[in-house]
């Protein structure tokens, strides 16, 4: 008899497990014939902490950037993958195989890096391809006009306050600036004010490119990991057009490219054969 039981209980759990296997790898949209799992959605509200609205609208313009890559036939291979790897290793002044042992040492696979890396070129040029014959080159008046309307991203402050968070451990400070209030052991602060005419340029625009009340990104230096946390901007004074046209350029360019990329994508959206089958 209880042998009996323990059959029945084992055939029982095997069931469920089944039909949960079964849920999990069940199709809940069909974009264009490409299908989207239930556990595609799960993984990327799981990694990209997203609602499962925004998830869901996440699988369907990937959906959509696999057909335009095979459209368009955008190809990236080991080689291109490869390249781009040594000319970011070099970029941080070292060579792919120290760039390998870090990865190693966050914990960071080594071939799920590369797919990052394949997925970013891919997007690259894929982009490359939309925009090609989407943005034409802007007039004199059209930079003018652009720099007049955002004029406040064209200044130079006197100076700058901030809270400059310092770490041995690159952790650690990724904890103190989730919560920069609270005192993370191995993380020191100090606030202080950092005038524009004694600081070196490269220190000087990442600070000014970072919106008050966010942190910079994390800077190695010397042995630690330094982050400010911008405060205020002290007396910003607008620099003259003809000194920061090529700023301008690029930002009007930046804008452009990415209202031409919307547009683009909103209309695949709308044109594509979406079919929820199951809701997830």
């Amino acid at each position: 008899m209880m042998k009996r039981f323990h059959s029945l209980f084992f055939i029982l759990i095997l069931s469920v497990s089944s039909v949960v296997g079964g849920l999990v790898d069940a199709v809940s949209i069909v974009v264009d014939d490409q299908p989207v799992t239930l556990y595609e959605i799960y993984k990327v509200e799981k990694q990209l902490g997203l609602p499962k609205e925004k998830a869901v609208e996440y699988m369907i313009k990937q959906k959509l950037k696999d057909e335009e890559l095979k459209r368009l036939g955008v190809e990236v291979d080991e080689f291109d993958v490869n390249q781009e790897i040594e000319r970011i290793a070099k970029k941080s002044g070292i060579d792919s195989l120290k760039l390998r042992s870090i990865m190693a040492k966050r914990g960071v696979d080594w071939s799920d890096y590369k797919k990052q890396v394949k997925e970013k070129l891919l997007q690259e040029r894929l982009y490359e391809r939309i925009l090609s014959t989407k943005i034409q080159p802007p007039s004199e008046g059209t930079l003018q006009e652009y720099y007049q309307l955002h004029i406040g991203e064209f200044s130079i402050p006197e100076a700058i306050q901030v809270i400059q968070y310092s770490a041995t451990d690159r952790k650690a400070l990724k904890e103190a600036m989730q919560n920069p209030m609270a005192s993370v052991p191995g993380v020191s602060r100090n606030a202080q004010m950092i005038r524009s005419d004694q600081v070196n340029q490269q220190l000087l625009f990442l600070l000014t490119q970072t919106p008050k009340g966010k942190f910079t990104q994390i800077i190695p230096v010397k042995g630690q990991y330094v982050v400010f946390y911008v405060q205020e901007f002290v007396n910003p004074r607008p620099l003259p057009y003809d000194q920061v046209k090529q700023q301008v350029y690029a930002k009007w360019m930046e804008e452009k490219r990415k209202e031409a990329i919307k547009s683009h994508f909103d209309k695949l959206r709308a044109a594509a054969n979406i079919k929820v089958l199951r809701a997830p």
